[in-house]
């Protein structure tokens, strides 16, 4: 009996996860539950053998055209234990196969022929931004298949976007016509109008309202649910173009954490090596980062890397599947990422294994710090001084022969004594005290893993070090990804190839974060801006200017926010006018006076979309015609300008302005993508060194051109200094004991897939991790319907008992609706606390995981 393998190679399509569990494990796991259990059961022999360096060749046909994938498995394959997973029903085969077998059984009937094949984009935030083929027969799509690319090993495909195309765009909930709200808001009653009736019932509000308050009383809000450069930034340009107000959603995205921690050590909001390069590393320390699920349109190349020798170690303090397919796993508590580093890098200075050249060199670890003040010293000329060992005395940086790492002086300046210490020092000061025995008291990984972890981590070249987005959704969410900078900074592993501090990239980051003038501001037209992540309280309060209407667009507020009941409560009274453009009526629309259709990206036409995991763009065209009277963003917020006689300003021809953004962009490597190879292609490469090294020429855009791991603007905020503090709500441990995480995961990306048929069938409903210890302390059973609740909130859920997370921890996928419970929702329970340091950068962060919570069994009548 053959037990086939998957090959992940740039050559087959990807494969449902549920394939990769049963195919693709590597025989050196040697991962442990902390009960001490293994955590799979016994792989047989053959399998050992075939592990994933055989191909399991899968028909593209029958992968893109069977929607519910029906894979072949011997019977003795190994289902790994992980909590939930072990009970989706993936309609697996298990049947007998000859040893020549292993290929996979063709459906009976070949997919019907198609009236045409459209090159297009999947882009639902997933970040995969895989390229498709949409296979279209009576304007519907009936297959879809990965896209050809210039390098192969990005043609891929998943279950979420074949799913999208084939049940979302036609889902019994589409909104095909403009809606006016004939009940209550919130009732979900309405009457179908046309456009011309929405446009004058909400421009009547508008202007009412711009005659008693001014056009800045009118905001828009907008998310990532479709990440193309014209639908992603329409909201902020039409705020611009009318003088409105802009609710940024930097924050409400719950990842500026990271982007935050990276601009104060780097200067810059993200960096990161290519995806495609990870194969030439020897070491991959990945924090957070859960490629398998959230990444799994690539992950293929991480499992040919370990093919090649890549050790992988993961840090999660779940059993995650990427947790699975690591070398190592490192589980620490919930938001102690930072106690953690502190405890490598306690290991990593004790033992000498820093690279003091290049600490000295490229950070400001030898500027001289006032002991009075936290300030950095510097002279008339305002240049960072440092502690010379060659001429004994203070001198600029860029001068020094011989700077000093360590050390403490009496400097005289103008007349003044003044006590100075270096800023490595001083930073010694605190994390002298991160013995990993102490660190591990914090986070519960052992001391000697931390140790030697720290070890491997310090004398393997390249480590390549990748931090998700998970570990920065607390409300010290930037110290976490400063702290991990810091441990690389201290080894020497930035702007070395194949190493470095990575988070993401690419041109997803330049073409949404850095738009151009010319769109964004159309002939120097600017609005008003607030952070989104405030917007409840600034509708509520009137201040910092009253705000009385508000347009919300690719954001279903009513499940990735924590503010919805709020929002009902008290900022939907004052406004005068709430608008929404959705695909279908979310949780958060029916609230709204006018929901508009929008088109999904499979009816748009003509748009850019980056990737952040590789340097490739690519171009949307229209697969099929928009539904009913669907229309896309852009075009929707045109028609507001067109009667506001702002047409001429708003009105751009839409492949004119995909060239013009691309050849007037500010970055020279997006202005050199080839446009007319992208218009004939569909995909084009944005030409960067290979491999793409990230801060190689060692400059970094901070006020003292160095690595700043001081970060003395902070030193009032007591942040001056890399220091692990409490999590927002752990004085409330006793009365809530258990954080919730809310993982992402690999059958929906955030809320836009859980409702679709296909997803239903591998994932049928919520299910809430909780470990058998703590189920046994309540009295819970596998099964069981328990209430999840704090002080703000609760839901309703079946509990899975599972060794898969740790005691005090409780889990479950993100994404669902309100429907998908008996009473309440997971967002219920969250809140956005206010960080004076995120603040003070940007904007505060929505710290999706840092509240506390208790779990209890309930009652059924």
């Amino acid at each position: 009996m053959e037990i086939p393998s998957v090959s992940l190679r740039s050559a087959w399509p990807t494969v449902p996860w549920s394939c990769l569990e049963r195919g693709s494990q590597r025989p050196s796991f040697r991962r442990q539950c902390r009960d001490g259990s293994h955590p799979v059961l016994p792989v047989s022999p053959s399998a050992q053998r075939n592990s994933c360096r055989k191909k399991l060749k899968v028909s593209q046909d029958f992968l893109l055209s069977t929607y519910v994938l029906t894979l072949p498995v011997a019977a003795s394959t190994f289902l790994p234990l992980r909590g939930i997973h072990d009970r989706i029903e993936i309609r697996m085969e298990a049947r007998m196969t000859n040893t020549s077998g292993g290929t996979v059984r063709k459906p009976k009937s070949p997919p019907p022929e198609a009236d045409r094949v459209v090159r297009t984009v999947c882009s639902p935030n997933c970040m995969g931004t895989c390229g498709v083929n949409a296979h279209v027969r009576n304007d519907r799509i009936i297959k879809l298949e990965p896209a050809s690319f210039p390098d192969p090993g990005f043609e891929r495909i998943c279950l979420r976007g074949i799913a999208m195309a084939t049940e979302r765009l036609h889902h019994p909930d589409r909104i095909s016509h403009p809606l006016i709200r004939a009940g209550e808001r919130g009732a979900n009653v309405w009457r179908q109008v046309s456009w011309d009736e929405a446009y004058d019932y909400i421009l009547n509000r508008q202007q009412a309202i711009a005659e008693r308050h001014g056009w800045r009383s009118n905001a828009w809000v907008s998310m990532t649910g479709n990440y193309a450069f014209r639908a992603s930034t329409s909201a902020r340009r039409m705020a611009n173009v009318v003088g409105g107000t802009y609710f940024s959603k930097l924050g409400l995205t719950a990842d500026s954490a990271a982007y935050m921690g990276m601009r104060a050590i780097f200067g810059v909001d993200y960096a990161s090596n290519d995806i495609s390069e990870v194969g030439q590393a020897k070491f991959l320390l990945s924090v957070g980062k859960n490629v398998v699920d959230t990444g799994h349109s690539e992950m293929h190349f991480l499992f040919d890397a370990m093919e090649r020798g890549l050790k992988f170690t993961m840090v999660d303090p779940r059993f995650s599947r990427s947790a699975a397919k690591a070398d190592e796993w490192l589980a620490p508590h919930p938001g102690t990422d930072v106690a953690l580093a502190l405890g490598m890098i306690h290991v990593v200075v004790s033992e000498g294994l820093i690279d003091e050249a290049y600490v000295v060199t490229h950070t400001n670890a030898p500027f001289l710090v006032r002991e009075a003040d936290g300030a950095c010293l510097r002279d008339e000329n305002g240049e960072y001084l440092v502690w010379d060992l060659a001429a004994a005395a203070p001198v600029p940086a860029g001068a020094a022969i011989s700077p000093a790492l360590r050390g403490s002086w009496t400097v005289s300046q103008r007349g003044e004594e003044i006590d100075c210490v270096t800023a490595f020092s001083l930073s010694w000061r605190e994390w002298e005290a991160f013995t990993p025995q102490h660190a591990a008291s914090i986070c519960g990984v052992p001391p000697e893993q931390i140790a030697s972890v720290a070890r491997e981590y310090a004398t393997t070249e390249p480590a390549w070090l990748w931090v998700g987005y998970g570990p920065q959704r607390y409300a010290q969410g930037h110290t976490v990804v400063r702290a991990w900078a810091t441990l690389a900074s201290l080894c020497g592993n930035i702007g070395k190839p194949h190493a470095g501090m990575n988070t993401n990239d690419g041109p997803l980051m330049l073409l949404l974060f850095s738009p151009t003038a010319e769109w964004v501001t159309p002939q120097g037209r600017v609005g008003h801006s607030l952070p989104g992540t405030r917007m409840v309280e600034a509708i509520a309060s009137g201040e910092p200017y009253p705000v009385k209407s508000l347009w919300m667009s690719a954001y279903n507020f009513g499940t990735q926010s924590p503010l919805l009941k709020r929002f009902v409560r008290e900022a939907l009274p004052n406004l005068d006018l709430f608008v929404v453009s959705e695909q279908v009526m979310t949780d958060a629309a029916v609230y709204a006076d006018v929901v508009l259709p929008c088109v999904s990206y499979y009816e748009d036409d003509w748009d850019v979309v980056g990737n952040i995991e590789n340097w490739y763009v690519q171009l949307r065209r229209r697969a099929v015609p928009p539904v009913g009277e669907s229309r896309n963003d852009v075009d929707i917020f045109g028609g507001v300008c067109d009667r506001l006689q702002l047409g001429h300003i708003w009105n751009v021809d839409p492949e004119q302005s995909c060239r013009d953004y691309l050849s007037n962009h500010t970055d020279p490597r997006i202005r050199a993508v080839d446009f007319e190879a992208l218009k004939r292609d569909g995909v084009a490469r944005v030409p960067v060194d290979r491999p793409y090294t990230p801060f190689r020429d060692q400059k970094f855009a901070t006020p003292s051109g160095r690595i700043e791991l001081y970060q003395e603007q902070f030193a009032d905020l007591d942040e001056a200094v890399l220091k692990a503090k409490p999590q927002a709500e752990s004085g409330q441990r006793d009365r809530f004991p258990f954080h919730l995480i809310t993982y992402k995961h690999t059958h929906s990306t955030h809320s836009q897939h859980t409702i679709l048929p296909m997803i239903a069938e591998v994932l049928p409903e919520p299910r809430l991790e909780i470990a058998p210890t703590d189920a046994a302390r309540r009295n819970i059973a596998d099964g069981d319907v328990v209430r999840v609740f704090n002080d703000r909130g609760h839901f309703v859920v079946k509990a899975n008992v599972s060794n898969g997370v740790p005691p005090g921890t409780l889990a479950m996928p993100q994404g669902w609706w309100k429907r998908h419970f008996a009473s309440g929702h997971p967002s219920d329970l969250g809140h956005i606390p206010e960080s004076p340091v995120q603040t003070r950068i940007a904007e505060t962060n929505y710290s999706v995981w840092d509240f506390m919570c208790d779990v209890e069994k309930e009652e059924q009548p």
